[in-house]
């Protein structure tokens, strides 16, 4: 590495070469009598600043500073064209080219010094700079690696959160048709073998779901290679099947409009964790309001639902942020809707809320030119 800047002087007339040598021999000096060479050199050495003649054979000065401009590793380079030519016309192209500074023959050599110096000095605050970039580059490398790492750990806990939070319905549907098995049974009320294996089968749905939502969550934040084309409405429709027992014990009338006559593509089984999400925000505010007759109607059209409810909304106060991490509309853990959208965003989608005159209404879109 060099103590002192260094200077290219490129001009063919050797004579011009030896006066700037003596003048400028307090910095490191490269010399070359052509175009060609100096182009070389660039590829070799840092260079801190350029003295480029114009007129020189094979090419000019004017072509050599187009080349450099044009190269990445040195168009910051500053350009001092030294030249004969004095028209306007040839000054006012060395500078379009890129040059920094125009000096003609015969130059006074303590104005060409001092011009040297200035563009030299400049050229070290720049260098200074990029320094404190690299050095400032390299700090935050390092703290988005932490930050990296203390997300993930928050993500773990986020995910664990958001699986009992999704498990609260199925385990209240599992436990309800155990209930009402226990009942009759005490009662000696007899179970028919048609109603028994009815709900055998929804007891291993909402088990079967329960695992999906392990699978589903345990690798949300790497690439998904489960995306196809699904139906909104079919996949709406098994979450109902699975919380039916729930709804009816509420006694939720939850209502289906569909007008879809496409499929979506996106991840169907975390498409249905946000269903679940939203079903169990209505569920909850039923029950922390005592909401009389509560009522969920889902409309459906192709790559868009709305789900609303007659909750009476949501506080204005706390709606802007309700997918916020731990903002609650039930004084929950607000883990629910937070996860939502990251699914819905994840997928490519949209999600949204806004209060009605008697509730709420979350919508959720898919972009088309995902298909």
């Amino acid at each position: 590495m060099r103590d002192k800047q260094s200077i290219l002087i490129v001009d063919d007339a050797k004579e011009n070469v030896d006066v700037l040598v003596q003048l400028l021999k307090e910095y490191d000096l490269i010399t070359t009598l052509n175009g060609k060479t100096a182009l070389n050199i660039l590829q070799e050495e840092d260079i801190d600043l350029i003295l480029l003649d114009i007129m020189m054979p094979e090419m000019d000065g004017f072509e050599v500073c187009s080349i450099i401009k044009k190269d990445k590793k040195n168009s910051h380079i500053p350009i001092i064209f030294l030249s004969a030519l004095n028209k306007d016309e040839d000054i006012q192209k060395g500078f379009e080219l890129g040059a920094v500074d125009y000096v003609t023959k015969p130059f006074n050599p303590s104005e060409l010094l001092s011009r040297a110096h200035t563009h030299l000095k400049i050229r070290c605050y720049e260098k200074d700079l990029e320094k404190k970039v690299t050095q400032e580059i390299s700090k935050n490398a390092l703290k988005q690696q932490i930050i990296h790492q203390q997300s993930k750990q928050a993500a773990l806990g986020e995910l664990l959160m958001h699986i009992a939070h999704q498990w609260k319905q199925p385990l209240a549907a599992l436990g309800s048709i155990n209930l009402l098995h226990q009942t009759k049974l005490e009662k000696e009320i007899e179970i028919s073998k048609e109603e028994l294996l009815k709900n055998t089968k929804k007891s291993a749905d909402l088990i079967s779901f329960m695992s999906e939502t392990v699978d589903t969550f345990k690798d949300f934040y790497t690439p998904s290679f489960e995306d196809k084309s699904f139906s909104l409405t079919n996949a709406v429709n098994e979450v109902i099947a699975i919380s039916d027992a729930t709804f009816e014990y509420d006694n939720i009338k939850v209502t289906l409009h569909s007008y879809e006559t496409e499929e979506t593509f996106a991840n169907e089984n975390e498409f249905t964790q946000v269903i679940f999400s939203i079903f169990n925000n209505a569920k909850n505010i039923f029950k922390l309001r005592n909401i009389q007759n509560p009522t969920i109607i889902i409309e459906i059209e192709n790559k868009k639902l709305t789900i609303s409810d007659n909750g009476e909304g949501i506080d204005v106060r706390i709606i802007n942020d309700i997918f916020q991490p731990f903002v609650s509309t039930t004084n929950g853990t607000g883990v629910g809707l937070y996860i939502a959208k990251e699914i819905i965003d994840k997928n490519g989608g949209v999600i949204s809320v806004k209060n009605s005159d008697i509730g709420c209404v979350f919508t959720i879109e898919f972009l088309t030119w995902l298909d």
